[in-house]
């Protein structure tokens, strides 16, 4: 008998849907942060004082400490119980969320966002096995699909909601949000989420990586979330500070990349499904490519319309591709593996995000100071005594320039994915892109 099978015989009775919705509640706060931030940070750069490097570091440092963190987090769940270190994942993040509202520097915002990062590790992990150790096999593929589906509503919906919350009420009511979602997720989870636990595993990363096509898909993934997280950090401040909108607006305007992202996954699933990962992903990449040099062509008055072909193609290309690379790297991995693969896919996903907003700051920097050597202009604001036109001119060719550098590292990953073996990477297609973590940290209780 299996591990898989006598744990799931040792379980108590319990109401499934009740556990879906805990885990799911979590997932959603953890999406819903991540991209109400962006629309939130040009309003915490002019609170806070930040630079643009300060910014970054407020974004990155919760990928950073989010993708350290995710393997050990994973080994603690199986180790001390997947309950207990969800319910401290979620207390904390909702804890944290309350602190960072109250901060007004950005020295304590980064270190606080590192903690938030932690935190975010600590739920993430065992949420699938929660969900395993709640339905049976035959339940379980549409479980995980009705959560993937609720992380995916929640990180399209975030713009919005964060634009609204810091027109009525500021850049801290984007992290208050977190707080009652936590109690509730919290008081869900004590009163309907049975305890579980795993028996420490031996599977390593490095183990993984040597497994065939698993290193090509992870690779895949860091471009992938390298160019998306990159283009939309600088999108937003090229929304606020030059043209001038709101965070609604602002949220509206990026609507289309996000949702597209959302929708073309099953799209990538059924193509991968039906030709095997190469193909999907190399044209997946070459479709994001090309909606990079689209944005390349932005001016002080490009509208939402105008933008619309180049953020469609975008969002296709991302959808398409980020499922190709999932398979990649699911399909690599041995039976043994799988949770351990899981969590490289998430892994992988944190670190493509922090370094697309540092290299791509890098470019921008150079660039930007290049026309008008002051800092300022790097987030597409008007130094004092400068002339309104020179600087958003310096941040436009900056913008450019990363555009153009990101859809440069985009065709590497095409050229990457013709390393993918061909045929059908598994019998059938994923669900959407991992974009809340569905990993437990250990392979030895897969089906």
């Amino acid at each position: 008998m299996t591990y898989s099978d006598s744990f799931r015989k040792s379980a108590p009775a319990r109401r499934p849907g009740w556990t879906l919705l805990a885990v799911s509640l979590g997932g959603a706060m953890v999406g819903l942060d991540g991209t109400a931030l962006t629309i939130a940070g040009p309003e915490i750069g002019r609170s806070t004082g930040a630079s643009l490097s300060g910014l970054q570091w407020i974004t990155t440092a919760y990928l950073l400490a989010l993708a350290l963190a995710l393997f050990p987090a994973g080994r603690l769940a199986d180790r001390f119980g997947r309950r207990a270190v969800f319910l401290a994942g979620v207390a904390g993040f909702g804890v944290v969320s309350v602190l960072i509202a109250l901060t007004s520097t950005a020295a304590t915002l980064i270190a606080l966002r590192a903690l938030q990062g932690v935190c975010g590790a600590m739920l993430q992990p065992a949420a699938l096995a929660l969900l395993r150790m709640a339905f049976p096999p035959h339940r379980l593929e549409l479980a995980l699909g009705v959560w993937g589906g609720a992380s995916a509503a929640s990180i399209a919906a975030g713009p919005i909601v964060a634009g609204l919350l810091v027109r009525w009420a500021g850049w801290q009511a984007v992290f208050l949000v977190n707080a009652p979602i936590a109690v509730l997720t919290t008081l869900l989870t004590l009163a309907t989420v049975a305890e579980s636990r795993a028996d420490a595993g031996r599977a390593r990363a490095a183990d993984l990586l040597r497994a065939p096509g698993v290193a090509v898909g992870a690779a895949l993934t860091v471009l992938s979330y390298f160019s998306l997280f990159g283009l939309l950090f600088f999108l937003t401040l090229y929304l606020q500070n030059v043209r001038g909108l709101g965070p609604v607006d602002a949220g509206l305007w990026l609507l289309p990349v996000t949702v597209v992202v959302v929708l073309s996954a099953p799209l990538g699933g059924a193509l991968t499904a039906r030709f095997g990962p190469r193909r999907p992903a190399i044209w997946g990449f070459v479709l994001v490519a090309v909606g990079m040099l689209g944005f390349t062509l932005l001016d002080v008055d490009t509208g939402w319309t105008d933008a619309l072909p180049a953020s469609l193609v975008l969002g296709l290309g991302t959808g398409v591709a980020l499922i190709a690379s999932t398979q990649v790297i699911v399909a690599g991995a041995p039976l043994a593996l799988t949770g351990l693969a899981s969590a490289l896919q998430q892994v992988a996903t944190q670190l493509g995000g922090v370094a697309g907003i540092v290299v791509l700051g890098a470019v921008m920097s150079w660039r930007a100071k290049a026309v008008l050597p002051d800092e300022a202009v790097t987030q597409g604001l008007v130094p004092p005594g400068a002339d309104p036109g020179k600087a958003h001119l310096a941040f436009l060719s900056g913008f450019a320039a990363t555009a153009a550098v990101a859809s440069v590292v985009v065709i590497a990953g095409a050229v990457v994915a013709v390393r993918i073996r061909s045929g059908r990477a598994v019998p059938e297609p994923a669900g959407p892109p991992d974009l809340a973590s569905d990993v437990d940290g250990e392979g030895g209780d897969q089906q």
